[in-house]
């Protein structure tokens, strides 16, 4: 009898005790407050959704991605080092699985980049390429901070693997990619090793203008005048439609030679082959307007306009055909209306992206940061 009670009394003492541990068992943190910043982020209600992030994590510590995306948060409103405690203090954690750590990872590079650290972001985004070796969207990421950085042999290295893998032909960017690392070499003094990069540049990307300009310009600094025109005379007759950025620096370089008349041959080839550019127009009326051929230079600024009606330069010569030619009034109203043009048009490159403006040539665009396979001339 007396077993029976004692057993009874253990079977009651265990209950209670299993009682008491179930009553004070944490509920499930809600999952309410997280989806709910997942959709006010979608909505574009980042202040909202900031302060649900902060009540989950507050309520759900294990909630990494909730931490993942707080932090993000703190970078986009200017707070990166802020960001950069979230995410490290993250890493600590020994419970987190592989894709976890990776995604914690990929943010805290992204972090340090926009802290200004770049040589961290770069050797994280390394270690992290290193652990996932498949990984595209890192290596991305890898190859703009070593744009960043413009470690342009590594940036080449990296772009010519992800072009592999997405199966994808960007050959005007490599060799803009070897153009500015010949630049960096010559800017050193160092002028062979660069032209090396401006030839690899062309093998790459046949119409990679500044691949060409620079191979010449280099030329030009070494004295070697007939291979810097030989150069770009071949540019200017292969690419007609780029002919405009070189015919001054082929002025240049015949000028150097002592052969003052070959330029008007190159502009005349110019024409025939590709009769709507304007520049070798502008140029020839140039060279005959210095030899005292004003009859010569008025026909040809009829043709010009005749060809590129829009282009400023083209109104410009006509002008002075009508003045010429006795038409005065209607020589004041094409003036009036080119004053008016060129108010509004005050570029001469465009960024065929983003709509940038520069007076000068540029081949990656200093605002949207793209690379742009050839500029866009004002009209």
């Amino acid at each position: 009898m007396m077993h029976y009670l004692i057993t009874g009394l253990i079977i009651a003492v265990f209950a209670v005790f299993l009682y008491w541990v179930m009553k004070r068992r944490k509920k499930p943190a809600s999952k309410a407050p997280y989806l709910d910043a997942l959709h006010l982020l979608l909505d574009g209600r980042r202040e909202e959704a900031f302060e649900k992030l902060k009540r989950t994590v507050r309520d759900d510590t294990d909630n990494i991605m909730a931490y993942i995306k707080l932090g993000d948060i703190f970078r986009e409103k200017g707070y990166p080092i802020r960001a950069t405690k979230i995410h490290r203090n993250l890493l600590l954690r020994t419970t987190l699985t592989e894709k976890q750590t990776e995604d914690t990872l990929h943010h805290l590079i992204l972090d340090y980049r926009a802290s200004g650290m770049t040589d961290k972001a770069v050797e994280m985004a390394e270690r992290l390429a290193q652990r996932d070796k498949k990984g595209i969207e890192v290596r991305k990421l890898l190859l703009e901070l070593y744009e960043d950085k413009e470690d342009w042999d590594k940036a080449f290295f990296i772009r010519q693997g992800i072009n592999k893998w997405i199966k994808k032909s960007d050959q005007h960017i490599l060799a803009l990619y070897k153009v500015n690392a010949g630049l960096e070499l010559t800017q050193n003094g160092v002028e062979h090793q660069g032209r090396i990069r401006f030839r690899e540049a062309i093998k790459l990307d046949r119409q990679c203008v500044p691949g060409y300009l620079c191979l010449g310009d280099s030329y030009m600094r070494d004295k070697r005048y007939e291979d810097a025109l030989k150069v770009w005379k071949d540019f200017a007759l292969k690419m007609p439609d780029q002919a405009h950025v070189i015919l001054d620096r082929l002025n240049d370089v015949l000028y150097n030679l002592g052969r003052y008349g070959e330029l008007e041959t190159i502009c005349e080839e110019i024409i025939k082959t590709k009769p709507s550019h304007p520049g070798a127009y502008f140029k020839l009326m140039e060279l005959y307007e210095k030899q005292g051929k004003m009859g010569e230079a008025l026909e040809l600024g009829r043709q010009a306009y005749e060809a590129n009606p829009d282009k400023p330069a083209a109104r410009r010569a006509l002008v002075r055909f009508l003045i010429q030619t006795g038409k005065k009034d209607k020589a004041l109203e094409t003036a009036l209306a080119i004053l008016g043009r060129d108010a509004e048009t005050s570029f001469d490159f465009r960024c065929v992206h983003c709509g940038h403006e520069s007076k000068d040539m540029f081949w990656r665009c200093p605002r949207c940061r793209q690379w742009i396979p050839a500029v866009e001339e004002k009209p």
